[in-house]
C-alpha cells in the first residue's frame, strides 16, 4: 500500500510538472471570473416588471455549475491522454516495473495521480462556483456536494477510458475523442433528463438516445443533483440510479485500463 501511495504521489508530481498544469491554472482563473461575472446581476426586469432573483438563480445556477463540472471532466481526459503512454514511450515505466511493482498497481497509480490533480482543480472550480452561488443567490450547498461527487466519479470514468485508449492510439486521437465525446455525452444526458421530466412520452433521436442510454451518465447525475436549485424541477428520482450507474462505469473503466495495460508490450 505504501508503494502504491509513493507511485501515485510521483504521478501527481509528474502531472504538475507538465505544461498542462499551467493551462489548468489559466482555465480555473478564467472560469471563476466568468462565474463571478454571470452571478453579478441586480434587479432584472421583463416588460417593465421586476423578475424574482430567486427564479433567475433557479435556472442560472444549475447551468453554471454543470458547465464547470463539464470542464473538470475535460481536464481529467486531457491529463490522462498521455500520462501512462508517455512514460511507456520514454522507457521510464520499465524502471518502475523492474521493481516488485505489478502492472495493475502501476497503471492504478498513474490514474490516481491524474485524478489527484484533476480533483484538486475540481475542488477549486466547483467549490468557488458553489461559494459564489451561495453567497450571492442563497442556493443550498447540499446539491453542489452531490454534484461534486458525481463529477469525481465521472472524472474517474473519463480518465481511465482516456488512459486505456492512449495505449492503443496516439495522443492526438485521444484528445480529439475526449473533446468530442465528453460534451456529446453531457448534451445527450441533458436532453434525455429534460425530456424525461417535461415530456416523458417524447423520445430522443436514435443516436442521442443510444448515447444517453448506453453511455456513462456523466451529465445525468450532475444535472439531477443541481436541479434541486430550481423549485419547478424535481429530478431527485433520477439521482440515485445515475450515481449507481456512474460508479459501475468507473469500476469497469479501471478494470479495462488494467486489462489493456497488462497486454501492452513494454520495451526494456
Amino acid at each position: 500500500m505504501r508503494g502504491f501511495a509513493l507511485l501515485a504521489l510521483e504521478a501527481a508530481r509528474d502531472a504538475l510538472r507538465r505544461r498542462f498544469a499551467v493551462a489548468i491554472a489559466i482555465v480555473l482563473a478564467l472560469s471563476l471570473l466568468w462565474v463571478r461575472s454571470c452571478t453579478d446581476f441586480g434587479h432584472v426586469t421583463f416588460n417593465q416588471q421586476a423578475v424574482d432573483p430567486a427564479l433567475i438563480a433557479g435556472f442560472l445556477a444549475p447551468v453554471l455549475f454543470s458547465l464547470q463540472a463539464l470542464a473538470v471532466l475535460l481536464i481529467a481526459g486531457v491529463l490522462a491522454s498521455d500520462h501512462l503512454a508517455r512514460p511507456l514511450a520514454e522507457g521510464s515505466s520499465a524502471l518502475w516495473l523492474a521493481r516488485p511493482v505489478s502492472r495493475g498497481a502501476y497503471a492504478g497509480a498513474r490514474l490516481a495521480g491524474t485524478l489527484t490533480v484533476t480533483l484538486a482543480a475540481g475542488a477549486i472550480l466547483l467549490g468557488g462556483t458553489a461559494a459564489l452561488l451561495t453567497a450571492r443567490h442563497g442556493v443550498a450547498l447540499a446539491p453542489a456536494a452531490l454534484a461534486a461527487v458525481a463529477t469525481a466519479l465521472g472524472g474517474g470514468v473519463v480518465a481511465a477510458l482516456a488512459m486505456a485508449m492512449s495505449l492503443l492510439v496516439g495522443r492526438t486521437a485521444v484528445l480529439l475523442a475526449v473533446l468530442v465525446a465528453v460534451p456529446l455525452q453531457g448534451f445527450a444526458n441533458a436532453l434525455g433528463l429534460a425530456l424525461a421530466l417535461v415530456q416523458p412520452d417524447a423520445a430522443l433521436p436514435d443516436l442521442l438516445a443510444a448515447i444517453d442510454r448506453f453511455g456513462p451518465p456523466l451529465g445525468t447525475a450532475v444535472f439531477a443533483a443541481v436541479a434541486a436549485w430550481n423549485p419547478h424541477v424535481d429530478a431527485s428520482g433520477a439521482l440515485a440510479p445515475a450515481l449507481g450507474r456512474l460508479a459501475l462505469w468507473a469500476a469497469g473503466a479501471i478494470a479495462l485500463l488494467v486489462a489493456v495495460f497488462r497486454r501492452t508490450d513494454i520495451a526494456r
